[in-house]
């Protein structure tokens, strides 16, 4: 048969979840016509239903070869290599798809990064720094920080069009995790004002609990750092959260006293590590 029949017949039988006769169907049309790069991606395609990574991940880069403009090619590829855990071409296959996203039209549909696919290309990232320093390998330790280096940029490059809370944590979690205190400290802020720009925060019990998270960890930050002048303004902003939100209750018996008692609980470190009372 022709590599057009095959084709058609590799498509209908997708259509019909026959997944065997698409996958020799496929695989036809590449042997016929290699330089086909939609057969190796729907070759590839079958691979991923069949949740057998290792033959997604040829065919997956067959198909790039021949177009590299194919969102949905650049997707399996993310998938597929989070499943192998080549977390460097994972991030690789992230900035592309950013990249395809920004310069085509919405119509097309381009997914937005999820936010469990970031946030294990952030832990992925960081375990393979640790266990390369462990290990004292040069070119482990060397390949880890240049998956680092692209760890940054992809987060970066989120943060330039998303402002999720979310977002920040995973960053602030990145940069505590390689010693960027300061950087970390800085996300962390971020990710409180993104919080409090939610209406009735103060009033959300949900909402508050994740605000006073994050000032529990901007907290031990600044411990860690000892920079008073740092903490005096830390105190001002902490003292800030507890007047809004006991503003925010008109009814005293529906104050949320846990919250406010760990707010207090903060300024009380705080007052003990720059010496007021």
């Amino acid at each position: 048969l022709s590599p057009f029949v095959w084709f058609r017949l590799g498509a209908l039988s997708m259509r019909l979840e026959d997944w065997a006769t698409a996958l020799q169907a496929f695989t036809e049309v590449v042997q016929q016509e290699p330089e086909e790069g939609d057969a190796w991606a729907n070759v590839a395609a079958v691979h991923m239903h069949n949740r057998n990574p290792g033959e997604a991940y040829p065919a997956l880069n067959e198909s790039l070869k021949l177009n590299r403009n194919n969102w949905r090619v650049w997707v399996g590829k993310l998938h597929t290599c989070m499943d192998l855990n080549k977390y460097d071409e994972a991030i690789q296959a992230s900035l592309v798809l950013m990249d395809l996203k920004a310069k085509r039209n919405q119509s097309e549909g381009i997914p937005a990064l999820e936010e469990r696919v970031v946030r294990a290309l952030v832990g992925a990232s960081v375990s393979k720094y640790n266990e390369a320093m462990k290990s004292g390998d040069t070119p482990a330790i060397d390949s880890s920080k240049r998956t680092l280096v692209r760890m940054r940029e992809l987060l970066s490059k989120l943060q330039s069009s998303m402002k999720e809370p979310w977002l920040y944590e995973a960053s602030a979690f990145f940069n505590e995790c390689i010693g960027q205190a300061d950087q970390a400290i800085d996300d962390l802020m971020r990710e409180y004002r993104s919080l409090i720009s939610f209406k009735s925060w103060e009033t959300d019990r949900s909402m508050l609990e994740r605000v006073c998270t994050v000032i529990t960890r901007m907290l031990a930050m600044h411990e860690e750092e000892g920079n008073v002048e740092a903490l005096k303004k830390f105190k001002f902003l902490v003292n800030g959260i507890i007047r809004k939100v006991k503003a925010a209750h008109f009814d005293p018996a529906q104050l949320p006293t846990l919250r406010l008692e760990e707010l207090d609980e903060v300024i009380k470190t705080i007052d003990a590590k720059i010496g007021t009372t």
